[in-house]
């Protein structure tokens, strides 16, 4: 690039060529595993992401000294290429396991999800706004916070948010792991709240061990998000298989619009109020998402699968369904989908 038009194409064309990789990923994995396998799958989906960020945000700085910018640029490049051709030929020899109507609960039409306005409902939109937003405002604006409150070098800087990445790479896999255990909306909408706190504690705290500490938790309960988050979005969609690949694209460029309009609000917040308060969007938009998991709980439409992914019986699923369905003077029955756009 030589000039900013170019570096702004540069880049627009970059994101959308990485954009696939989440929703065909996500999509994939929900077609290949289902129940508790599918959450685990999922936490090591989005862990490795996260490795991925980790080992470039690492190796970046290295070789632009040793073999400058545009090498730096190339051999990344073609480490990507290399590993898009491999998933090509790995994903042409496997095919992937399809479930059938019965293993995801029937074919009853009451199975088929409402997609609601936006394609699937406002919650998992919100969730990934959140997640997606409060992650990326993070790993932009905290070292240079760090460097600005904590008298930090950039290398010892760089080297906490290193760490950071490093607890977003267990975190997904652990929460991934802990839906079998806990409660998974009750679960997400803990991660959501715990944030919102933690990042508060990182802007007004200024000891080193309390700001580490407090960076930790950030990443490991942000990162958290993610596989909770498509695991639910998996379980809402139930059989609906056509229908994934389209809600799962949904739901990260929701993340990324989310990281995009959170890192501009809070550069216009650092730029008027002062740095700390470039992280007052994430905290309020992580507050609003853990409200809106528990009502999301609450008011949860009746799913193909069962909210801790376990399949549902045709007998379950049937008791569920019972009082929702009534008959008319000629016997006929008629009543509403048991799926509703609530949120």
């Amino acid at each position: 690039s030589t000039g900013f038009s170019t570096l702004l194409a540069s880049v627009v064309l970059l994101r959308i060529g990485t954009s696939f990789f989440h929703p065909v990923g996500v999509s994939a994995i929900t077609w290949t595993y289902a129940g508790k396998r599918l959450e685990r799958a999922l936490g090591f989906q989005s862990a490795f992401g996260n490795f991925g960020i980790l080992i470039v945000f690492l190796a970046a700085a290295p070789l632009y000294l040793v073999l400058g910018w545009k090498s730096t640029f190339f051999g990344l490049g073609a480490v990507g290429f290399a590993v898009a051709l491999i998933t090509l030929v790995a994903l042409g020899r496997t095919s992937a396991k399809r479930f059938s109507a019965d293993e995801h609960g029937g074919d009853s039409p009451n199975d088929k999800p409402n997609p609601g306005r936006f394609g699937i409902p406002i919650f998992f939109i919100v969730a990934g706004f959140a997640s997606g937003g409060s992650f990326a405002l993070i790993l932009n604006f905290a070292n240079i916070f760090l460097e600005s409150r904590n008298n930090l070098s950039t290398s010892e800087a760089n080297l906490l948010v290193s760490v950071w990445i490093a607890a977003a790479f267990v975190g997904a896999i652990v929460s991934g792991a802990s839906q079998k255990r806990f409660d998974r909306l009750a679960l997400l909408s803990l991660y959501f709240f715990l944030p919102s706190v933690l990042i508060v504690l990182l802007v007004l705290v200024d000891n080193i061990g309390l700001v580490t500490l407090s960076l930790l938790l950030t990443g490991f309960t942000i990162s958290g998000t993610y596989p909770l988050t498509q695991a639910e979005l998996s379980d809402y969609l139930g059989r609906e298989e056509s229908k994934k690949g389209r809600s799962f694209g949904i739901l990260f460029s929701a993340q990324t619009i989310g990281a995009s309009v959170m890192g501009l609000v809070g550069g216009y917040l650092s730029e008027v109020l002062g740095l700390a308060h470039s992280f007052d969007v994430a905290v309020v938009s992580m507050l609003f998402a853990a409200g809106l998991t528990l009502l999301w709980k609450v008011r949860k439409p009746v799913s193909s699968l069962s909210s801790s992914g376990q399949v549902m019986s045709h007998e379950a699923k049937r008791s569920q369904l019972m009082p929702r369905i009534s008959r008319n003077s000629s016997g006929e029955s008629t009543g509403s989908s048991n799926i509703s756009e609530t949120l």
